[in-house]
């Protein structure tokens, strides 16, 4: 991946640097938010994740803003070392601003920072789902059920709705939901397919919801499932009739509420 590292104490930027390198990424690094803010938009835009400090000439408040105009899909990291310093109004700025987190750099931060790393190549890994999206006008036909059924998803798309999507096979239900996807508010988050009659039973719901690490032989580290990686944006359930029941009673209650466990 490449990182992005913004911090204005050469102390803490170059640990942080050498760290993702040794990790196997790319990483430029620059000591303040002007430099991250002069950069080319098309530079910006090959960043995955930045890690940006909270205080430095011109902070990474508004560098973060400045790169989720051009960039919205990057991964923002608040550093800062004095996190007891983060009051509720500050968290909430950030939030707003497409923070994904902060790192203490006071604290053991290298497990931390892997973890975010770990879940920023999952991200990278599912953007391709998200370019392949079908629109609305590959739904071909001039029909009057071709036309109803448009307007359906012209309806219906803008809301958060669950939806049900039935029709026999190759009568185009992908087509509807990447079709809903694009439409929806939804459509720069990822779009996560996923064929439940293709995975095996016994993974499918480790699939689904993930796992912690050490909860059976061979978890040697958390994974996150795909509803995970689909919050803020889409995921379309394939063949979901080929379900056990239990299977579809844990989907149901993460349907009713949006609560799941790993």
């Amino acid at each position: 991946m490449n990182i992005l590292i913004a911090d204005d104490q050469y102390e803490w930027r170059e640990p942080l640097a050498e760290f993702c390198k040794k990790s196997g990424h790319e990483v430029v690094a620059v000591s303040d938010g002007d430099a991250v803010i002069a950069m080319p938009q098309a530079t910006l835009r090959n960043f995955d994740v930045a890690l940006l400090d909270y205080k430095m000439p011109t902070n990474g408040l508004e560098a973060g803003t400045c790169i989720r105009r051009i960039a919205p899909e990057m991964m923002l990291v608040m550093l800062t070392a004095h996190a007891d310093s983060l009051v509720p109004e500050k968290v909430v700025a950030a939030m707003r601003a497409g923070f994904y987190d902060y790192l203490d750099k006071n604290s053991d931060y290298k497990a931390s920072l892997q973890k975010i790393l770990e879940i920023a190549i999952d991200r990278k890994r599912t953007k391709q789902d998200t370019r392949e999206v079908y629109r609305l006008d590959q739904i071909v036909g001039e029909s009057p059920k071709i036309l109803e059924l448009r307007k359906l998803i012209q309806n219906v798309a803008p809301t958060n709705a669950t939806v049900l999507i039935l029709g026999e096979s190759g009568t185009g239900k992908e087509l509807v939901a990447g079709a809903l996807h694009s439409l929806s508010v939804r459509r720069q988050r990822n779009y996560i397919r996923i064929n439940c009659a293709a995975i095996p039973e016994n993974l499918l719901e480790s699939e689904l919801f993930g796992h912690e690490k050490g909860a059976f032989t061979g978890a040697i580290r958390q994974k996150l499932g795909r509803v995970e990686e689909a919050d803020g944006g889409t995921i379309f359930l394939d063949e979901i009739g080929d379900m056990s029941r239990s299977l579809q009673a844990k989907l149901l209650r993460f349907l009713e509420d949006g609560s799941f466990t790993r």
